[in-house]
Order: C-alpha cells, then structure tokens, then sequence
C-alpha cells in the first residue's frame, strides 16, 4: 500500500507540472495580439473624412445640378448657309431651360444631327450659361427622283427630299432605280459618285452652270444634257477627262445648230456624229 500510494503521488506531481508548463508557452506576456486604442484613432478619423467629403460633393454636385445661376440662356452657332439659328433652337427646344451641368452634349449632338444639312456637329459647354455649336454642312450639288426630288451632295449622299421652297436649279441625275437607291446596292451607289464626279468635270470647264441633266446607262455609259440648247452629249464609257476635252472641241462646232434639240456622239474619238433629238 506504501509503495501504491507513492507511485500516484508521483504520477499527480508530473501532470500538474505538464499543465503549468503549457500554459506558459501559451501565453508570453499580458494583451498579446491587441492593438492600442490610440492607434485606431487616425484610421477612424480618415474614414470620417473621406465620408464627409462624399457627402459634400454629392450635395454640391446636386445643387450645381438644380441652380438657376447654370441655366442655359445662350446657344452659340456658327453662320451656316442652310441651317438656321430659329431651325437650331427649335429642336433643342426645352434646352434653354435645362441645367447646363446636366445636360448631355451627345444628346444635343443627335438632335442637330436630325436637321437633313447637318452633315457633322460638335456641341461644347461654356460654363456658365452658354453652349456653343459648330456644325459642317451639306451641300447639294444635283437632285436625283425617287417619286420626288431629293437632294443629293459631294460625296453621293440622298440626304433631303425638297419642299416647295427649295431651290431647284441644280442638274438631275437619272438612270437609277429607286429601290436599288433605297437598298443602297452597292454597284448603284458606286455608279451614282461616278456620276456626281462627271458632273463635277463639266461644271470645271465649259459646261459650267449649263448641265440639267447627267443621265447614266449600264450599256450606253453617260449622257449630258445641257441647259441652254438641250444637247444630248454622249460619252459613253471614255475616261472623263478625255471626254471634257472632246466637249471643249465640239461646243463651237455646234453652235451652228440653233435652239433644235440634237442627240451628239462623242464616243469616237476625231469624229461627232448629231441626229435629231428625241
């Protein structure tokens, strides 16, 4: 029983001394792992801040959006031949009352652009209380017939189909369906700025404000058709250049003709051939 009674005594000295040795390894010293509260302070106060400055803005941007001081009272336009300033200021109708922080120019540009001669616009913001708009032109420079007239410009574009009070005297281009128009076909449009080219080489030489008509043909080429006596100028397919120097040498030629409509070949080149006209 002694000897029982030693042995445990034993035993129960060992685990106490396990215990106590592992909570000494367990914790080194009082409040590990914490950070002092003074050291909280100036993320605290920064967070503060970037929220107060949040709130500033959002608020200051709100009244900037909502002062009568931005109203738009002015709209800026540059001289335009075509569009005018009244055109311009009905459609940005209700513009002039709007904020000019809170108006978007993109928007304004995509109403100008709506109005059939503005080719191009560019809309800028003079704070406070001006926007300022710059618009590139359209210019007709013949008319085709789609069921009515429309105009046509430089680069082949239909953009405007003409009203009473537009000017008419510009040459028409014939010989294009309206569907193949309308589709945009590609060999159609390509034909239409061949045409327009040609009829930018007659207006540069003698033909000048003497063109009323440019008739195109997929198997007899070009035909010009000029204002004064009505003369049929057949050209064909020949290089344009080629062809304005064959005009410039039969125009006084043919001016023996008289007022009688004429049908004039031009495709052989040295020779004119001239029947009656239809």
């Amino acid at each position: 029983m002694i000897e029982y009674k030693a042995y445990h005594k034993k035993s129960l000295g060992k685990r106490k001394r396990s215990h106590s040795a592992r909570k000494r390894k367990k914790g080194k010293g009082p409040g590990r792992g914490r950070i002092p509260l003074r050291q909280w302070f100036p993320v605290a106060a920064a967070v503060l801040a970037f929220l107060l400055l949040g709130a500033g803005g959002a608020a200051a941007y709100s009244w900037l959006g909502r002062s009568a001081i931005f109203s738009v009272r002015v709209v800026d336009m540059n001289p335009c031949a075509h569009v005018k300033g009244d055109e311009v200021s009905a459609i940005l109708k209700g513009v002039a009352r709007g904020n000019i922080w809170s108006l978007s120019k993109e928007e304004i540009g995509r109403r100008i652009l709506s109005h059939p001669f503005v080719r191009e616009v560019v809309v800028r913001k003079a704070f406070p209380d001006k926007l300022v708009v710059s618009i590139e032109e359209r210019e007709p420079v013949a008319m085709v017939n789609l069921d009515a007239l429309y105009y046509v410009d430089e680069r082949g574009n239909i953009f405007k189909r003409l009203t009473a009070y537009d000017a008419k005297n510009f040459p028409i281009l014939t010989g294009f369906s309206r569907d193949d128009l309308a589709s945009r076909d590609p060999v159609t449009i390509r034909n239409l700025k061949k045409t327009i080219d040609l009829l930018r080489h007659a207006e540069a030489g003698t033909l000048n404000r003497n063109i009323s008509e440019v008739h195109f043909d997929a198997q007899d080429g070009f035909t010009l058709v000029t204002r004064d006596f009505g003369l049929q100028l057949k050209i064909g397919t020949m290089d344009f250049g080629e062809a304005m120097r064959r005009v410039e040498e039969a125009i006084p030629k043919l001016a023996s003709l008289g007022g009688e409509k004429k049908v004039v070949d031009l495709k052989t080149a040295g020779r004119i051939f001239v029947r009656s006209g239809e």
